[in-house]
């Protein structure tokens, strides 16, 4: 029997997600996908799923849903605050980086984030959606994924892929460090020459504020003015993730997840891969700084990360 699913209450920006699109940007199509892959992967992990499976993202409070047939297992990344409610009237305040299983009657309610702002919902085996360009991650600005990549609404009601669940449940024995930088890592950007010299020296050693300005497409910072030497406009070109455009009023944005493909403001740096997923999940109103790396610290980096998350994954254990 398939494991059906309920939405009883959608949260804030409640998607499907996985890694997302690749090689289309050239057909006006952003890559997208989890905006934090570095949860979005260990979630699909735990629950023995491929490192690209469907899963739920969701922004700040999570769905409440319930399970309507059969069983499934499921795991929640992030710094998450949710319960449990069995159907036999047991209420398991829930630990993320572990499973659970479930049966037709139980519901989980994900109450809210803490300290961040993106976590993760995956179920055992992933969810039976319809893919386009090769992903199911949403993207409802652009009206691209499941229902023309509109967010998930209560109401909703979805099916998994797998059959029949295991009852076995797994754990992370080394669970990833909450956030706390504020300093993020940057390269210069490709229009590093369009500021005068006092606005790279504003850029690089001023703090800037995370506005309430912010979703999956770009985060707007709020600081001192970037002062230009140039023309504020460049001529429409190619951008990708992480860039850091600075408009005429002189205040930054950031690119993320799903960005423009195309723009035409000058990009003053881009965020190094390996500091892409901690800034996505620093709250607004915090206050960041940028650092300027080389490609080789980036690349060092990068490695780095790869591996620690690597060393995260296989820590998992039975517990059941």
């Amino acid at each position: 029997m398939p494991c059906s699913v309920k939405i009883e209450r959608a949260g804030v920006s409640t998607t499907y997600q996985d890694q997302g699109r690749t090689f289309v940007q050239y057909l006006g199509i952003v890559e997208g996908g989890s905006i934090d892959r570095t949860n979005s992967k260990i979630c699909n992990a735990i629950l023995q799923n491929r490192e690209n499976e469907s899963l739920i993202e969701f922004a700040y409070q999570g769905p409440k849903f319930s399970i309507t047939q059969g069983s499934c297992k499921i795991a929640i990344a992030g710094d998450i605050v949710f319960k449990i409610y069995k159907k036999n009237n047991i209420k398991i305040s829930g630990v993320s980086y572990r499973s659970y299983f479930l049966e037709s009657g139980d519901i989980v309610d994900i109450v809210s984030v803490s300290n961040s702002v993106y976590g993760y919902l995956g179920f055992e085996g992933g969810i039976q959606l319809e893919d386009y360009f090769g992903s199911v991650s949403a993207n409802y600005k652009s009206g691209i994924g499941q229902n023309r990549g509109s967010k998930i609404m209560e109401g909703d009601s979805f099916v998994l892929k797998k059959r029949d669940a295991s009852r076995t449940e797994h754990e992370l024995l080394r669970v990833p460090e909450k956030i706390r930088r504020n300093k993020i890592r940057v390269l210069e950007g490709p229009q590093s020459d369009y500021f005068s010299k006092k606005g790279l020296e504003d850029f690089f050693q001023s703090e800037f504020a995370i506005s309430n300005l912010t979703d999956k497409m770009g985060m707007r910072l709020k600081g001192p003015k970037i002062e230009h030497s140039k023309s504020p406009n460049i001529k429409s070109e190619g951008i990708a993730k992480g860039s850091i455009q600075i408009p005429a009023d002189g205040q930054p944005i950031v690119l993320l997840s799903d960005h423009q493909t195309i723009g035409g403001y000058p990009k003053i740096a881009v965020v190094i891969s390996a500091d892409f997923d901690d800034l996505v999940q620093i709250p607004p109103g915090q206050i960041i700084k940028f650092r300027k790396v080389n490609i080789r610290e980036a690349e060092i980096s990068y490695d780095l990360k790869n591996k620690t998350i690597n060393n995260i994954i296989s820590t998992i254990k039975k517990i059941n």
